[in-house]
């Protein structure tokens, strides 16, 4: 579990994205800083408001979000431009607007005293003046003006004031004094966020007032010892920004400022700095899903279980549509004690360069561990009690005779933790096989061991409630009856030896072998499993030579790797630094999987902003999500009226 601080700011970095997969595409280039700081929209914006909405250039947004409609098919009843037109005549400002200027909305105070303010840029004085039955004189005086009540707008923006190139509107006197007006936001965010938000079409602010809601703070499983605590970390954020731009896609960048010095407290010992979560290690190649994570074991281990688990849907999915919870019981075993102790790593699923001869997908892993010889030993040691869930009475007597479990039932006290579990994952396995051993031990064992095996037979009894024997019934383990072996130093792939783990099938039903070999191709039985110091790499699929060109890359140094071709447009605005890094394909995905999404032909074999991406970087004072989603990866989801692969 995440501290309760870090679910709190990710909550609100939430909050701020919505539900677009966004981030800016590229660095602002030396001049657009220059132009931007000349006309600083943050300026316009009160250091004290609740929420705000500036745009850089609503002629320019406008035409871009014009065009981004149109090129994803969207059907709205009205054009971004109209719209805005609509806007500005009910605030009662029809004329006189410079649209090519930062325009800002803010709200300040909260749900109980709830006020307006907005910036609008001034093309035509004396037309600006007219909208509100003034002299150009008396709005060049930079006094405070009230509207009459039959034109005041649809807002209550009933007073009035212009300084320098805005005219304010507010719906409170007390907004417009001095002192409102010029404690702005810019005298706040640091000049590197500020560089960072400089060429992004729209700004969106958080404020104090914002983050002591109760809905947002409800966001958060609260206990009473938790309120000081969130307490405190309101107190120590300053502002929480966010800048989103338009371009080849829809992007944005959200920045959290504390006034700490270490945002690292607010992981604990969850993630590792240290580690690389870039895909600057991983081969080129056509990513579909990548996962890149440097965590403790814990973390790492379920959320790249969630990400495999959604490759497994949709694989399985396209096997004839076999029951996808019926393979828990024999796979998660497996994945769960191989995750279980893996402290960071990639996790990359690859279109084949050639389908008609690799098939379709490879699957390609770097984990981080502590032991990699430990790990491979333990993993690869699964497999016999994986095939139990497949043997007949017979067949589990002679591979597993009393002996042999109660020597596991035994290591269930063992002083090594890594031991201990491992022997709980094999007797999760073995089932209700286990249970007369693990009965015995509930009597006789020592209190570690009582406790574990009276755990165990809970497990085994809420699964016999479920019918054990049913639930594994028409699944691909009972129709393929699999049988794992492991063969180390099979191969050498960039001077390193390769073991092969292969899933042998008593029964072969000839449909799932031609569709599995269309998926991963001729060689879809096996797993090639290296070490390079730290790491072990997997590779499931025929495309071998990602395998090799994954192990030379480790041993690369840091210097001698480009970022991922991929992820380009991403990582032109992301840290270097991120913890966390997720991107998907969603178009070209969608389209493999036959989920009804054409085929977008102009990014069919390009490896350049194919995936939508989001990275998390925590730097000091500084908390930050970064994230972008390419043109086809838009259309592919308003093709299908939504999300494509949540479950």
């Amino acid at each position: 579990m995440l501290p309760r601080r870090m679910l709190f700011m990710l909550a609100v970095i939430y909050l701020l994205v919505g539900c677009l997969p966004i981030s800016p595409a590229l660095q602002a280039e030396d001049n657009t800083q220059e132009s931007a700081t000349e006309n600083n929209l943050l300026d316009l914006i009160p250091s004290e408001a609740s929420l705000s909405i500036a745009i850089r250039n609503l002629e320019e947004l406008t035409g871009k979000g014009d065009e981004l409609i149109e090129q994803t098919k969207l059907e709205l009843p009205i054009r971004l431009s109209v719209l805005v037109d609509l806007v500005f005549g009910l605030i009662g400002v029809r004329q006189g607007s410079d649209k090519s200027q930062p325009i800002v909305i803010s709200a300040l105070g909260d749900s109980n005293s709830f006020k307006l303010l907005t910036a609008i840029p001034v093309a035509d004085i004396k037309l600006m003046a007219a909208n509100f039955d003034i002299t150009k004189e008396q709005l060049q005086s930079g006094e405070i003006h009230e509207r009459d009540d039959d034109d005041r707008g649809n807002f209550g923006l009933s007073f009035i004031r212009c300084k320098g190139k805005h005219v304010f509107l507010s719906t409170t006197k007390a907004i417009l004094e001095d002192a409102t007006l010029d404690a702005s936001l810019a005298k706040t965010v640091s000049k590197d966020d500020q560089k960072t938000l400089a060429a992004d079409d729209i700004v969106i602010t958080l404020g104090k007032p914002a983050l002591k809601d109760p809905y947002l703070i409800g966001a958060v499983n609260q206990t009473k010892d938790s309120e000081d605590e969130l307490a405190q970390l309101i107190d120590d954020i300053q502002y929480v920004v966010s800048g989103i731009r338009l371009d080849s896609g829809i992007g944005a960048t959200v920045i959290a400022r504390l006034k700490s010095e270490d945002s690292s407290q607010l992981l604990g010992a969850f993630f590792d700095s240290e580690g690389d979560a870039t895909l600057a290690r991983m081969p080129p190649g056509k990513v579909l899903a990548a996962h890149a994570l440097q965590a403790d074991s814990e973390t790492t281990g379920g959320l790249m279980g969630l990400l495999l688990d959604q490759i497994r849907t949709v694989i399985t999915g396209e096997l004839n549509r076999f029951s996808v919870a019926s393979e828990s019981s024999q796979l998660d075993g497996l994945l769960s004690e191989a995750l279980g102790r893996v402290k960071g790593g990639h996790l990359v699923l690859y279109e084949s360069s050639n389908r008609s001869r690799y098939g379709d997908f490879n699957l390609l892993g770097v984990l981080t561990t502590d032991d990699p010889k430990a790990f491979i030993t333990d993993l690869t040691g699964l497999a016999p009690f994986v095939n139990a869930a497949s043997m007949n009475e017979t067949e589990a007597a002679q591979a597993f005779p009393p002996e042999k479990i109660n020597e596991l039932v035994a290591e269930l006290g063992n002083s090594h933790y890594r031991l201990r579990e491992l022997a709980k994952t094999k007797l999760k396995l073995l089932g209700p096989r286990a249970r007369p051993a693990l009965e015995k031990a509930t009597r006789t064992g020592d209190l570690e061991s009582r406790l574990a095996a009276k755990a165990l037979l809970e497990t085994l009894e809420f699964e016999a409630n479920a019918d054990r024997a049913e639930f594994i019934k028409g699944s691909l383990f009972k129709t393929l009856n699999p049988d794992f072996t492991y063969a180390p130093e099979q191969e050498r792939l960039a001077r390193s030896d390769v073991g092969i783990l292969t899933m042998q099938f008593k029964s072969d039903p000839q449909q799932i072998g031609a569709k599995m070999e269309t998926l991963f191709g001729p060689e879809w039985r096996t797993m090639r499993i290296a070490t390079v110091d730290n790491k072990v790499l997997l590779l499931v699929g025929s495309e071998t030579s990602l395998l090799e060109q994954a192990i030379n890359n480790q041993k690369l140094p840091s210097s001698d790797l480009a970022n991922h071709k991929a992820c380009q447009s991403f990582r032109g605005r992301a840290m270097k630094d991120t913890l966390f890094e997720f991107h998907l394909a969603i178009s070209r995905l969608a389209y493999l999987m036959d989920l009804g999404v054409g085929l977008d032909k102009a990014a069919a074999n390009k490896e350049t902003d194919r995936v939508s991406s989001v990275g998390l970087t925590i730097n000091k004072n500084q908390i930050r999500v970064d994230a972008y989603t390419p043109l086809q990866d838009i259309k592919a989801s308003v093709e299908k009226g939504g999300a494509i692969f949540l479950p």
